[in-house]
C-alpha cells in the first residue's frame, strides 16, 4: 500500500467508521437515539478512564476531566429526556440549568488555567 494511499485513510478514518455504524444501523433496524445514547455514555466512560489515569501519573486531577464528563453525562441526560413520549419539564429545565452551570465552569477553568501561566511567564 502506497503512502499516499495509508496517508488519505487514516485522514479519513473518522468518516469510514461513522459510515460503518450507520449501515450497520440500517441493517439491523437499530434505533439511532439509543445509540448515541449509548455513544454518549461510552465516552463518560473513556473520560473517567482518563481522569484515573492522569491521578495515578500526576497525583492530582484536573477540573478539565471532571467537567467534560459531567457535560457529556449531562448531554446524554437530556437526549433520554426529550426522547420519552412524555417530556418531563422540570426534569429538563434541570438538566438544561445543569449543562450551562457546566459549561460556564469549563469556561472558567480555561480562563483561569490561561490567565495563571500568562502570569507565571
Amino acid at each position: 500500500m502506497s503512502t499516499k494511499l495509508k496517508e488519505k485513510l487514516y485522514q479519513y478514518i473518522d468518516v469510514a467508521i461513522a459510515l460503518i455504524i450507520f449501515i450497520t444501523l440500517i441493517i439491523v433496524e437499530g434505533n439511532f437515539t439509543v445509540v448515541i445514547i449509548m455513544l454518549l455514555e461510552l465516552i463518560v466512560i473513556i473520560e473517567v478512564v482518563q481522569m484515573i489515569f492522569q491521578f495515578f501519573k500526576k497525583h492530582r486531577i484536573k477540573i478539565r476531566y471532571m467537567v467534560d464528563a459531567a457535560i457529556i453525562y449531562a448531554i446524554r441526560e437530556l437526549m433520554i429526556c426529550m426522547t420519552h413520549d412524555h417530556i418531563d419539564v422540570t426534569k429538563t429545565t434541570i438538566v438544561i440549568s445543569t449543562l450551562f452551570a457546566l459549561f460556564f465552569m469549563r469556561y472558567l477553568s480555561i480562563k483561569i488555567t490561561y490567565n495563571s501561566s500568562s502570569v507565571t511567564e
